[in-house]
């Protein structure tokens, strides 16, 4: 079976070219990449006996091929990384709901569709990062305190066309409202030390190379940084624990409209939310389980518990389009 999965892998990265000698039973189409899929999908055949194929692509590109594919499509599941993506897809008439009581058991309701079109699997929070040497995290609240001119020339953040930038502005607009979120992005901005970075690595030097004291982070990113740099004296602050809770996004799935085999496809995203599959999951890619009876992986959950956004993750997609504009009008770049 694990021949089989990387195999057709290999072809159909390779745009489908030159025909296949075996056809999968399943055919997911992923934003992750095969170091996160392969040992889990790896698995699954291992105890279903089921062969899983996988093609992988940026969210927007899947998107575009699920549409031109139309009813013709081979494929069975879209997984991807951010609601965003999914309530896209589905907005679009590209996934299928799925009635199944395994899944509205395991999967928290603010962490899937609130029409059961897709499901989070696996949960990615975003909070404060700040270098334990010049600051003490007593004078840190969260997100819209960052806003505070007390923070001038104190703040480093991710450029505004990052997806992760533009979820949790879009789910501050649900929350907040899109006045209040545009003054504090403004806030944000004129406390800026240096101009936007293009990803969260980037950070982590300027922080600990005093450019600035506080930022905004992936928390799975910064697992990863710890886990090589572990003298680093970069910590994490969980964000707006006496108010909204940190914000938080989900690694997720859908069955697709055109699924040929929709039920199998069903069994392997209910597979994704057991508690076997969500503890491999979450030791791969350093991420918190959406299901309560799965603890995190060692080094992520010694960080402690913590409060979390309950408003939808749907959210993401439907405020985006604003997020854009509010970050436009504020100048964050």
């Amino acid at each position: 079976m694990k021949y089989l999965s990387r195999t057709l892998t290999l072809l159909l990265a390779t745009s489908l070219c030159g025909p296949l000698q075996a056809a999968p039973e399943l055919l997911v189409y992923s934003t992750k990449n095969a170091s996160y899929l392969t040992p889990l999908l790896d698995r699954y055949s291992a105890e279903t006996g089921t062969p899983v194929g996988y093609l992988v692509e940026p969210a927007s590109a899947l998107i575009a091929r699920l549409e031109a594919e139309g009813e013709q499509s081979k494929a069975d599941l879209l997984l991807t990384t951010g609601a965003a993506s999914l309530w896209l897809a589905t907005q679009k008439g590209l996934t299928a709901a799925v009635d199944s009581s395994t899944l509205t058991n395991n999967v928290p309701e603010h962490l899937r569709a609130p029409d059961n079109y897709w499901f989070g699997f696996s949960k990615r929070t975003q909070t404060l990062i700040y270098n334990s040497t010049t600051l003490d995290k007593s004078e840190l609240k969260g997100f819209t305190d960052l806003a505070d001119p007390k923070w001038d020339g104190s703040l480093c953040l991710r450029t505004s066309q990052q997806p992760y930038t533009q979820a949790l502005v879009a789910m501050m607009i649900n929350r907040d409202g899109e006045q209040k979120t545009l003054a504090t992005l403004q806030g944000w901005v004129n406390n800026l030390a240096v101009r936007p970075f293009a990803e969260d690595a980037q950070m982590f030097p300027a922080l600990e190379q005093n450019l600035c004291e506080v930022s905004i982070v992936n928390s799975y990113y910064f697992a990863r940084y710890k886990h090589d740099h572990p003298d680093t004296p970069l910590k994490l602050f969980w964000a707006d624990q006496d108010s909204s809770g940190v914000h938080v996004d989900i690694t997720g799935a859908a069955v697709t409209a055109h699924a040929p085999n929709k039920a199998g496809a069903t069994d392997l995203l209910e597979w994704l939310t057991l508690k076997e599959t969500q503890a491999q999951y979450a030791k791969l890619s350093l991420e918190y389980p959406v299901n309560k009876k799965v603890y995190p992986a060692r080094q992520i959950g010694r960080r402690g518990q913590f409060i979390e956004d309950q408003h939808n993750v749907a959210a993401s997609g439907q405020f985006r389009e604003q997020a854009v504009v509010l970050l436009k009008q504020a100048g964050y770049r």
